[in-house]
């Protein structure tokens, strides 16, 4: 079994050792061990103190576009996520030394650089707030005595000292995430998830012990590592026991290789079919999810109908279309949505406004008693919510309304239907209907733009 270890030294003759900017293609193993907190840290050493790497191919690594004879920083990082999924479809595994999610700054063409780019999630998921999060402690509990990794963790309990946990009250985390050791309150420190037909495990961090028992420690990570893929830890067989026959092995090993031919290319159909349906699925959460969730489902709906998405992640929503920019604000309630989305919104165009910029056009998009089932959802909006987006013109729809349109996108509208539909959300002004956005009531001429 082949492993290959970013930014966690272990001394091992079954360990490659690198970090996520000299490294090979990480695919080309069975398994990964990564420390994602060593991504920030050689990216400053690059940057900020003008340390020298060499890339695998032998081209310098700098803070610039990559090239032919230069690998820039973004190119190294931004491949990884390629690469590990590919491993875990392959049905690889993942081992992570969890920490908390934190941007890099100054990455050069990768401005949304994070510890977590690299590592695909399970649907639902991201490894970052509310799922992952920040926290220290010494505390390990053991949840799970047959995970190959609490033996791992038993044995260097000492050296543990565990950076972030895992939030179990969240719905994702259990339907994905199978508990392997518990912090104080009994938080998940150590986990185990499937994603994309391999696994991603999460550790704690440990400390940075060398000599006899760093050796111990990568030595245990590799037993664990062939357990969780069901290699034999003992010695490889001698090379002369493939000669000595075995009456119908070899006509069973040929069957073999021809149904690991098709479990792969049965399991490539999968992860495409799963990403479809997950892609289409996402549509719904825009009539019942809140917070993050609400938030992925409005940008999906969004990008539906055509939009692009013009803010980073982690910065209010902003999207553009025919070179007209809107600020979006999304509200997602059990209750009546009342005032606040129109409150953030003017005051992100102010912003604008005094920084010398023009204003860009405004839209809100609310769920109100998002618990109900959508023809229950009467008075969803507040009148003064209303009257504010008509005295303001700023585009006022409801989460029902937009995925109507969403529905018509995925039904077959072309693109001069798509390009109407997006004109009118941006030129409307108050509470506009699905008619009215479909083009099937007259429309009114546009008066001027919002008032201050």
């Amino acid at each position: 079994m082949r492993i290959l270890s970013i930014s966690f030294p272990l001394p091992n003759v079954a360990i490659d050792n690198y970090n996520p900017l000299t490294a090979p293609n990480y695919n080309d193993y069975d398994a990964l061990i990564i420390d994602p907190a060593g991504i920030d840290r050689v990216v400053r050493e690059v940057i900020e103190e003008g340390k020298e790497f060499e890339a695998f191919d032998g081209r310098p690594v700098l803070n610039v576009p990559g090239s032919a004879t230069v690998a820039g920083i973004a190119e190294q990082l931004r491949r990884r996520l390629e690469e590990t999924r590919r491993l875990l479809e392959a049905g690889g595994l993942v081992v992570v030394l969890a920490r908390p999610d934190a941007f890099q700054a100054g990455v050069v063409g990768f401005e949304g650089c994070d510890r977590y780019h690299w590592l695909p999630a399970p649907g639902g998921m991201s490894w970052s707030t509310p799922w992952l999060r920040a926290g220290e402690g010494k505390t390990v509990r053991i949840a799970d005595e047959h995970h190959p990794m609490s033996a791992v963790l038993r044995e260097f309990r000492s050296e543990v000292g565990w950076r972030a946990w895992f939030d179990e009250r969240q719905a994702e985390f259990r339907r994905h995430g199978r508990p392997i050791a518990l912090g104080g309150s009994g938080v998940p420190i150590a986990a185990d998830f499937e994603v994309l037909g391999g696994r991603v495990v999460f550790i704690p961090a440990m400390s940075e012990a060398y000599g006899t028992p760093r050796t111990n420690l990568a030595q245990a990570l590799v037993d664990a590592c062939r357990q969780m893929a069901g290699v034999d830890t003992g010695a490889e067989a001698p090379y002369w026991v493939r000669s000595v026959a075995v009456p119908g092995l070899e006509q069973v090993e040929a069957e073999l290789e021809e149904a690991a031919a098709a479990e792969a290319a049965a399991r490539e159909r999968l992860a495409a079919v799963r990403e479809r349906h997950d892609a289409l699925a996402r549509h719904r959460g825009l009539l019942w999810k809140d917070g993050p969730g609400y938030g992925e489902a409005a940008r999906a709906a969004l990008q539906a109908l055509g939009f692009a998405v013009v803010s980073r992640p982690g910065e209010p929503l902003a999207v553009q279309s025919e070179d007209v920019l809107a600020f979006v604000e999304l509200e997602s309630a059990s209750g009546q949505v009342v005032e606040w989305p129109y409150i953030r919104l003017q005051r992100r165009i102010e912003a604008e406004l005094l920084a010398g910029r023009p204003a860009p056009r405004g839209l809100i998009i609310a769920n109100g008693y998002r618990d109900r089932e959508p023809e229950q959802r009467s008075g969803e909006l507040s009148e003064p919510l209303v009257r504010a987006c008509e005295n303001y013109r700023y585009a006022l729809v409801t989460a029902r309304t937009l995925f109507e349109l969403v529905r018509r996108a995925l039904g077959g509208a072309d693109e001069a239907a798509l390009l109407g539909m997006r004109r009118r959300l941006l030129n409307g002004a108050g509470l506009l209907e699905a008619p009215k956005l479909l083009g099937l009531e007259d429309e009114e001429a546009p008066e001027t733009g919002p008032i201050f």
